[in-house]
């Protein structure tokens, strides 16, 4: 340049991108100032976008955030700030506009979708909530002792349902069918969580801990043989009071299936009680894996066949893997009716006083 600041007209003229130091375009920075642009800065910090970018739901979810949380998706009400409509009601209810606020958080058909959710939460209407505030309630449950990750890939879930909901109204004039959604909901969010947000490696107790109240707790092991084995199933309620202890001999000598007997045994005593809370503690983990759906094994198939068949009779059954040290008073007793071949129901009051203990190996 010459003095005074003028061009020369000498060099090569080059594009720059001015958000970023580089001078490089990514689409980061262009999403960050579009919703800056159009969402308050002290609503829409930069650490609540990255932490959105940062988390783990599908990255169409990510943008379909992006588009509610900076007023970018084409709601009526939206377009009808910039162009003449003659219609900005919400094509679910009729009734109110459509904002981005009524179509996610508070119209029926949302609000029949966030009370599906296992957590219980859902919107309060009429307090004036925005969706920003609504991602940072849901964003605050860790402090509740809830994985923020599930309910944060759940709450994406239902506003990726309602967008394409309201989209088939549009377009289709089809109305939603609500429990087919919710359905689909569950299903995604099953789908999805387990590569998305998986269980972290529970640490096992080293104690054993009655169960919760109006539950009961079977813990069961197996004693082999040279050519029979013993399975034995200890019930044991809130109190960790025994409420029935039931053996039973098998003629052949396959611990594997027979650790899966023993958890059928627990489910027949469980029918046979009536029990409607039940937990079956094992330690086996490969049976509890295949019980659970996260393990196949074929030489199981029969024992987890009745065992998911039977689920039914229960309100709520759960198959729970425990270490050894959890499970001592079932292998007592498995040990113990072995040796005195004594099978069936039997009285605790014919068990050796320390055989119960569940500390140590008897």
């Amino acid at each position: 340049m010459h003095h005074g600041g003028n061009p020369s007209g000498q060099g090569t003229d080059r594009w720059g991108w001015t958000l970023e130091s580089s001078g490089k375009f990514t689409s980061k920075s262009a999403y960050l100032a579009q919703a800056l642009e159009r969402a308050s800065h002290c609503e829409v910090a930069p650490s609540l976008w990255n932490k959105l970018w940062n988390s783990k739901i599908l990255e169409r979810h990510k943008i379909l955030w992006w588009c509610i949380l900076s007023t970018a998706l084409p709601v009526r009400d939206v377009i009808g700030r910039r162009l003449h409509i003659e219609d900005t009601k919400c094509p679910f209810c009729e009734q109110e506009e459509e904002s981005i606020e009524h179509l996610f958080l508070t119209c029926d058909v949302a609000l029949h979708f966030w009370r599906s959710s296992p957590w219980g939460i859902y919107p309060v209407c009429g307090n004036g909530i925005r969706v920003w505030g609504w991602v940072k309630f849901l964003w605050s449950l860790k402090n509740r002792g809830i994985r923020e990750e599930e309910v944060f890939l759940y709450a994406s879930i239902v506003i990726d349902t309602i967008w394409r909901a309201r989209n088939e109204k549009v377009h289709n004039n089809l109305s939603p069918d609500v429990p087919k959604c919710i359905d689909l909901i569950y299903t995604s969010f099953a789908d999805l969580h387990a590569s998305l947000v998986p269980s972290p490696t529970p640490t096992l107790p080293e104690n054993w801990n009655p169960p919760p109240e109006d539950w009961i707790k079977l813990n069961c092991d197996v004693r082999v043989g040279l050519a029979s084995m013993c399975t034995a199933v200890v019930a044991r309620n809130h109190l960790g009071e025994v409420i029935r202890i039931h053996t039973t001999q098998l003629d052949f000598s396959d611990a594997l299936c027979g650790e899966a007997a023993a958890c059928c045994s627990a489910i027949s005593l469980a029918i046979d009680l009536g029990l409607k809370y039940i937990i079956i503690e094992s330690d086996s983990r490969l049976v509890i894996n295949v019980l659970n759906g996260k393990e196949s094994h074929w030489a199981l198939e029969n024992y987890v066949s009745f065992c998911l068949r039977s689920t039914s009779s229960f309100t709520s059954c759960n198959f729970s893997f425990v270490s050894r040290h959890c499970n001592f008073a079932a292998h007592n007793v498995a040990k113990w009716a072995f040796t005195h071949q004594m099978y069936g129901c039997i009285p605790v009051s014919t068990l050796p006083e320390n055989l119960l203990c569940n500390d140590r190996e008897v």
